[in-house]
């Protein structure tokens, strides 16, 4: 079995000296986080002692390989898949979960100690490169689980989503989707204007942070009005049907610009699908959920909007690029 290290050399030296000030002022925490450490390589271990995705191996009369799996990912229902998935990828996401409470855990601590309290956003940093991949991953099977999208596609995601679930102990989020990496990047800095609702101040904005690919993608998309619709879900930060409201409303009374404040009344609500001022990087992972369960609300229901996010719409132009080539 491979001895797998939770953080690299850097890290790991950037963490102990947040424990060697903490155990100055608080043995009794350090010792305890230090535990937690201990727990998170324990489970880190029994993840790596399972077989390789990439193993062929035959149990009774039944032979399993990656080319089963990966039938089986495009073909089973999701809603019954921790039943079928391997026990790898059950405890590899559990892995993750449990790194990421680890780091919030240690960011809580910097936090109340005033010689510690600027190391917060790098920690906060390491959190968010963890949720990526959560994200990553629940993108992927987002696509596969669409009934519009070719076999073709869904195995091509599938050999992703395997790679993932392979290689999450030493690879960032930046190895599995580097543009999806990108988009959220450049959400998490943006700050919508509102104004007329067309959206050009939030596009402009984003196209300074993201990776060049965004615009061949939204090149392709032009008289696509599912991706347009859910990419104003993403720079908005509302759902298709409360944008449809606002504009309802502007026009009724005439109005030309909106902002926060204006549609915060007209919607008689106090925040937003995710306000982002929090400085918590789960927020990410929860806007992602929550535009993708509207999706398929809308999907069932066949009502107007979007019915993929627009990460599901930028990862099908990616592997459909890539089968062209």
């Amino acid at each position: 079995m491979v001895n797998i290290v939770v953080f690299n050399e850097e890290e790991n030296e950037f963490i102990q000296s947040i424990l060697k000030t903490i155990k100055k002022k608080r043995p009794e925490e350090a010792d305890y986080i230090r535990s937690r450490l201990g727990s998170l390589q324990d489970l880190a271990n029994a993840v790596s002692s399972y077989p390789s995705f990439h193993s062929t191996r035959k149990i009774g009369n039944s032979t399993f390989s990656m080319d089963t799996l990966i039938d089986m990912i495009c073909k089973m229902d999701f809603a019954d898949q921790v039943m079928y998935v391997p026990t790898k990828v059950i405890l590899g996401r559990s892995y993750v979960i449990a790194k990421i409470n680890f780091l919030l855990m240690l960011k809580y601590e910097t936090e109340s100690i005033m010689k510690l309290k600027k190391s917060a956003p790098s920690i906060d940093e390491m959190v968010t490169l963890n949720i990526y991949s959560l994200m990553s991953e629940e993108v992927y099977l987002s696509l596969i689980q669409e009934p519009d999208i070719s076999m073709v596609i869904k195995t091509r995601a599938a050999v992703r989503l395997m790679n993932i679930w392979e290689y999450r102990l030493s690879q960032s989020a930046e190895d599995y989707a580097p543009m999806l990496s990108s988009l959220w990047k450049s959400r998490r800095h943006l700050s919508p204007i509102y104004g007329t609702m067309m959206g050009m101040s939030e596009m402009l904005q984003m196209a300074s942070n993201i990776d060049p690919v965004w615009f061949d993608f939204i090149g392709s998309a032009e008289n696509d009005d599912g991706v347009y619709q859910a990419l104003e879900e993403f720079i908005f930060n509302l759902t298709f049907e409360e944008l449809m409201k606002i504009r309802e409303t502007m026009k009724i009374n005439k109005l030309s610009v909106v902002n926060k404040k204006d549609i915060e009344s007209l919607l008689h609500i106090d925040n937003f699908y995710s306000t982002f001022q929090s400085a918590d990087p789960r927020e990410m992972l929860r806007f992602f959920k929550q535009r993708k369960k509207n999706a398929d609300y809308r999907s069932r229901a066949r009502c107007p909007g979007p019915v993929k996010t627009i990460e599901e719409h930028i990862l099908l132009f990616m592997l459909s690029k890539e089968l062209q080539r």
